[in-house]
């Protein structure tokens, strides 16, 4: 009986001295699908906005050739991490220190693939990161302390203008190995969002080098949609110059803004342009301020590219309903008013266009059957041959 009780008590003590190893572990692996969720979203986001880039092309007051692929490293945090914290990022995304390829398109050189390092762009070595106080890129407000990342910017936009100027990009790899890469032409500039913010409910911009979305906004994002609408929404203050002042010309004059006609966008690899607004081109709707113009243009964006034009309405609907801290992005009642309005009028045309497509098609449909009936019906006519 005294064995078995000590045995018994044995067992009660190492199990509970396991007990805060299991909960460690769990936590453990809490922190590493946090991180992976998070990296997960950004990348996503800086995916949309290559695709916007590509897309938003005619719209833009400046462009250039963009990559096809995303570069990240821990140079990339808007926030530093512990040592601990940095470990569990390694192991939840595979990533470190060294620019890695994160994502690519389809575009992309076979011989590219994910996690690869990349040392240089066009003979240029991509820096590490540092830290530093920022005014000069502020939307509004306060002042940003954090990792920088414009050493790596200033490389790859460099790369962007060269593209832009016949030269090709060439990206070194870690082992000294080249590639050529081919780029597509988008709007110039550059939109991110950091899932590790030290702010992540600011909104800020470099004149028209570059914006960021707050992170509270880019983790909130469900869809492909709602990330490209965000990444819309950074693209019109920079890459859009033109429609800013005429945004701002119209407020002078007027409480209501003139939309214009719906934007016409090359959608990538698709051939097809959306253009059937001209006759609706006076189409008035009141916003508030400059992000309001903004909010519309990134509907349009969305809809050129063949997504739902609501989908930041969705967006913002759902921070708002959890009591998110989002600037600019952010939609105020009057905005959600003339952003769901005008994604109804978006939804209504992408309607009557496919309405009109698919006739379109039943109509060549029924005249190519109508030409090989009449062939059909059409008497034989037999040739003789000369002399017979």
């Amino acid at each position: 009986m005294l064995r078995r009780a000590l045995l018994c008590l044995l067992g009660g003590l190492l199990a509970a001295a396991a007990a805060p190893a299991a909960r460690a572990a769990e936590a453990g692996a809490f922190e590493v699908d946090l991180f992976k969720t998070r990296f997960e979203h950004e990348i996503a986001f800086r995916a949309a906005a290559i695709e916007v880039a590509w897309g938003a092309e005619n719209l833009c007051h400046n462009a250039t050739e963009v990559e096809p692929f995303v570069l990240w490293s821990v140079h990339s945090l808007k926030k530093r991490l512990s040592a601990k914290e940095l470990d569990i990022l390694r192991r939840a995304t595979g990533m470190d220190e060294h620019w890695r390829v994160a994502w690519m398109d389809e575009s992309a050189p076979d011989a590219l693939n994910l996690g690869d390092v990349v040392v240089a762009i066009n003979d240029k070595p991509l820096p590490g990161g540092s830290t530093r106080i920022d005014l000069g890129g502020l939307f509004k407000g306060g002042s940003m302390v954090a990792s920088d990342d414009q050493g790596f910017w200033d490389v790859l936009l460099k790369a962007r203008e060269q593209a832009a100027e016949g030269v090709p990009m060439v990206l070194t790899l870690a082992g000294g190995r080249k590639l050529q890469v081919d780029t597509q032409t988008g709007c110039a500039g550059s939109v991110t969002a950091s899932a590790f913010d030290a702010d992540p409910d600011q909104f800020w911009r470099q004149g028209s080098q570059r914006a960021k979305i707050p992170a509270n906004a880019m983790l909130e994002a469900r869809s492909r949609d709602e990330f490209r609408w965000l990444a819309a929404f950074g693209t019109y203050f920079q890459a859009s110059e033109n429609a800013i002042g005429r945004a701002k010309a119209t407020e002078d004059r007027s409480t209501a803004f003139v939309v214009g006609k719906i934007l016409m966008l090359a959608v990538p690899g698709a051939g097809m342009l959306l253009t059937a607004a001209e006759a609706q081109a006076e189409r008035t709707l009141a916003v508030d301020s400059v992000v309001g113009s903004a909010d519309l243009f990134a509907n349009e964006v969305v809809a050129a590219l063949g997504g739902d034009p609501a989908a930041g309405l969705r967006l913002s609907e759902r921070m708002l309903a959890n009591g998110l801290k989002v600037d600019a992005v952010l939609m105020s009642e009057f905005r959600r008013s003339n952003a769901s309005e005008h994604a109804r009028r978006l939804n209504a045309l992408q309607a009557a266009q496919a309405q009109a497509a698919a006739d379109a098609e039943l109509a060549e449909r029924q005249a190519q059957e109508e030409a090989q009936k009449e062939a059909q019906n059409r008497p034989l006519v037999l040739q003789q041959r000369p002399g017979g």
